[in-house]
């Protein structure tokens, strides 16, 4: 997302810097019009050094797999506090935290608690804020639909958690970013906590039945009990390094992850694009590509970061 954030920040007249974690990754900029800095959440000295004269702070980092040496609790909450710290000192005067759907005080969602520690990092900050809440995102480099459509590529029957009537909301990147950067300049979202959505609420089942049209297949769906799908996912992550879901991700699949339908046009003054239509990246994902995401790897050229 943060290269899309920082298109519309240049393209709403913003001087730009960014926090870049891996040496080379700033070459995604087209130009030298980007500041770079290099460091990380982790680091508070390297946040204190990139965050002088900056006004407005857009917070994106957060991780949704965690893993011994980068925990939850380290990126998302942690990482929260040290930037939350660093935008103090140099008194910015709007720091907008990126959380999720779903963000709540419950223990037992690991990583939606996670987002709500964060976030009431910023909330007990001091600073002047705003705390947008998207629903699952999609667009070039999106680990969801291309894992989904990995699955369609190589399987005729394409297993679901439970009923799959879960209902989603997808926001494109894009509409996401825009969001974002019309946030620095609003007086009257500050203080407050947006929930926002695309255009249309979709069942996981109906993601899958577009995944399979964009596609040009026809897929059978098996619905697997969720406590058994997770007795199988327990399994899988003991045996690959980057399992196509992991059991936080399983648990969330239950949860109702929507907002308003409107709230973007209300909010924000535009109408974000429907997922139906605007999913032709996922059409690069080949068969060998998902049995290499069902063994654990994800291709660079679908997820390159």
């Amino acid at each position: 997302m943060g290269r899309a954030v920082v298109r519309e920040l240049q393209e709403h007249h913003h001087r730009v810097r960014c926090l870049v974690h891996t040496p080379c990754n700033e070459r995604m900029f087209p130009d030298r019009s980007v500041e770079v800095h290099y460091g990380s959440v982790s680091d508070p000295e390297a946040l204190a050094g990139a965050f002088y004269d900056v006004e407005a702070v857009i917070h994106l980092v957060g991780i949704i797999r965690r893993s011994r040496n980068r925990t939850y609790d380290l990126i998302n909450r942690q990482g929260v506090a040290n930037v939350v710290a660093a935008a103090k000192e140099v008194g910015v005067k709007h720091f907008i935290q990126v959380s999720a759907l779903g963000a709540t005080n419950d223990a037992g969602y690991p990583y939606l608690y996670s987002k709500w520690r964060g976030d009431q990092e910023v909330v007990n900050s001091g600073l002047s804020y705003t705390i947008v809440r998207p629903s699952i995102m999609f667009g070039p480099g999106d680990e969801f639909l291309n894992t989904l459509a990995g699955l369609v590529k190589t399987t005729p029957v394409v297993p679901v958690p439970g009923t799959g009537r879960n209902r989603f909301q997808p926001i494109a990147v894009a509409d996401m970013a825009r969001c974002l950067a019309l946030t620095v300049d609003r007086e009257d979202l500050k203080g407050k906590i947006v929930e926002i959505g695309g255009p249309d609420q979709l069942s996981y089942n109906e993601v899958i039945s577009l995944i399979a049209r964009t596609l040009g297949k026809r897929r059978l769906r098996l619905h697997v009990p969720v406590w058994m799908m997770y007795i199988a996912t327990v399994i899988l992550q003991k045996v690959v390094s980057r399992p196509p879901i992991t059991t936080d991700q399983l648990k969330m699949i239950a949860i109702r992850n929507v907002a308003e339908t409107s709230i973007v046009q209300e909010t924000f003054g535009f109408t974000p694009r429907p997922l139906e239509g605007n999913i032709e990246f996922i059409r690069s994902v080949g068969f060998w590509d998902g049995v290499k995401i069902a063994l654990g790897s994800m291709p660079t050229h679908l997820r390159d970061h």
